[in-house]
């Protein structure tokens, strides 16, 4: 249960600190992840990549080469989807014997992304400092900390799908029809979300809901493998 706890409280932190300057390079990473969505299924059921980055504002794009209809409907729901998937996957290499090499795997696969296709950019500073903290890290040696870092990291992951479809999907796509939150927004913006409304005919608003949910069911996916593995342990 001690997990559990944990994974818990920081799920409340990240997203109730989730718009203050701390959780910034936690964005950032989480925005970084949810464009190697974009780019797998680009790479998967495309063509691949030409361009990857993410700038110091949070925002993020990759340009990809589909190969027609279905090609672009799987990247446009590789952003969302692949943020709880890679979530997933950190949480679950944590309780394996690759649980050591995580973040040294991230460490390479950002700084080769951001040297193939970001070139001189925030994205390839932002991997140049990545790596040098995993590398310290590894030079500490010190097991609760790794633990805790890919913790964070991991369930940060699962946060932004929650608030980022949330937020800037659903209570964007009701405010541009009924007004209700000044400032939100009522102009709308070429998202994920809408590029499959325009794909599929179905409102961008219920793609939203789509993303929410996985998201949610991975939070209970993650919490219920927690409580089972600490239940196990007695």
């Amino acid at each position: 249960m001690r997990q559990l706890g944990r994974y818990t409280l920081i799920l409340v932190l990240v997203l109730v600190l989730w718009n203050s300057v701390v959780i910034k390079p936690l964005k950032i990473f989480t925005v970084i992840l949810h464009e190697l969505g974009h780019s797998l299924m680009a790479f998967v059921f495309g063509y691949g990549i030409q361009e990857f980055n993410v700038s110091l504002n949070e925002s993020g794009y990759t340009v990809v080469q589909s190969k027609g209809w279905f090609s672009s409907f799987m990247i446009a729901n590789g952003g969302y989807l692949g943020s709880v998937l890679f979530a997933l996957l950190i949480l679950y290499l944590k309780r394996t014997g690759f649980k050591k090499y995580i973040l040294g795997t991230l460490a390479i696969l950002f700084l080769a992304i951001s040297f193939k296709f970001s070139g001189l950019s925030f994205m390839l500073l932002y991997s140049i400092i990545f790596a040098g903290a995993a590398l310290l890290l590894y030079m500490v040696q010190n097991e609760k900390i790794n633990d805790l870092v890919i913790d964070i990291i991991g369930i940060s992951s699962v946060a932004y799908a929650v608030y980022d479809t949330f937020v800037d999907t659903i209570l964007l796509q009701l405010n541009i029809r009924f007004h209700m939150i000044q400032g939100l927004g009522v102009k709308q913006p070429l998202t994920d979300a809408v590029q499959l409304a325009q794909m599929t005919g179905l409102p961008a608003i219920l793609w939203g809901f789509i993303w929410l949910a996985a998201a949610l069911f991975a939070i209970y996916v993650t919490l219920l493998k927690t409580r089972k593995a600490a239940r196990g342990k007695r």
